[in-house]
């Protein structure tokens, strides 16, 4: 895990001297303690086990997740269950101001347009790696609109790449197409090989139809129009701006996200920023949108029209995205 997402995750629960901070309240006539930042503790919790300073035996913690298997606040725990709980915190106290210290040594704030790229495990040569640089730098020049694509660097003490993301449009159409990829990629790996799916095919077709070729074309004809209406979308959201007209954008958002779904079936991973905008977050792996949010977060552009020689001239400025070659130091 990157010292960044320990230092968020650790963050959410310590006050400020820098301990967990369990807050609770008895209940049931003190028979019982309502713990109301219950997620946050865990995670934590479940974090620093791992570390290797960690030496306290994780059983009692791992018997109450097995007793509060869904994780959510508040939880309610016997007095027992709290007095371990509050007691492994407290252990754990004696050594997090130290730890918390020494993250913030090594960690640096993310700007919130940042995105973070997880390398796929099978780079084991020079000549994949330039392989994979050159398709992310394709993607990205794909997707720029209004802005520089700035390559950062690694994250700290990882092989992640680090890539800012100048322009407000630009970020906003990443991360949309972003969460297009994922739930292309989730359909096409998992619902497929349901039995949702084989209902849905078979409610499509005519029994005496059914084959295997005939379940492929639903399967492709299902993800083209999930890629296709998803785009469109972000597109209608857009509208013409910085020069390219609808038609255009949706070519070059089809083009980019058709190879963004490539990308993650090589094994790459794309995260937002540490410190994401509000209208953005990550949820068990997946990218949640508020997308009303996000189109009142777009900077308001003048409403007199442009002339053809400005549109031009504005495409011509936003073809190819000022982003250095990414190469290993």
């Amino acid at each position: 895990m990157r010292l960044g997402e320990i230092q968020k995750i650790l963050g959410a629960s310590i006050d400020e001297n820098h301990k967990l901070v369990l807050k609770q309240e008895s209940t049931f006539g003190g028979q019982a303690f309502r713990v109301n930042n219950y997620i946050e503790i865990i995670s934590a919790l479940d974090m620093l086990t791992n570390q290797k300073w960690s030496t306290s035996d994780y059983t009692q913690i791992e018997n109450i997740k097995a007793q509060h298997s869904e994780l959510v606040n508040p939880v309610v725990l016997t007095t027992n269950e709290f007095n371990q709980l509050n007691s492994y915190v407290n252990t754990l106290n004696q050594k997090i101001p130290i730890f918390w210290s020494f993250l913030n040594s090594f960690t640096e704030g993310q700007d919130e347009k940042t995105i973070n790229i997880q390398l796929p495990t099978n780079i084991e040569s020079l000549e994949k790696l330039n392989e994979l640089n050159n398709r992310l730098i394709d993607i990205f020049k794909r997707y720029n609109i209004d802005g520089e694509i700035i390559f950062q660097g690694f994250d700290t003490g990882t092989s992640w790449y680090v890539l800012l993301i100048k322009g407000v449009v630009t970020y906003q159409t990443i991360i949309a197409c972003l969460k297009i990829a994922q739930e292309y990629f989730k359909t096409k790996t998992e619902y497929f090989n349901s039995k949702e799916a084989r209902i849905a095919y078979l409610t499509a077709l005519n029994k005496d139809k059914e084959s295997k070729d005939n379940l492929n074309q639903f399967k492709d004809a299902f993800l083209e129009n999930l890629l296709k209406e998803g785009v469109m979308e972000v597109v209608n959201k857009l509208g013409e701006t910085h020069g390219f007209t609808k038609s255009e954008l949706n070519t070059r958002l089809i083009q980019a996200t058709t190879k963004l779904i490539k990308e993650l079936g090589y094994g790459t991973e794309f995260h937002l920023s540490l410190n994401p905008p509000p209208y953005a977050e990550e949820q068990g792996g997946e990218l949640k949108i508020n997308y009303l949010a996000m189109q009142q977060a777009l900077p308001k552009l003048k409403t007199k029209q442009l002339s053809a020689g400005k549109k031009r001239q504005i495409r011509k400025n936003n073809k190819k995205p000022n982003i250095e070659p990414l190469t290993t130091s």
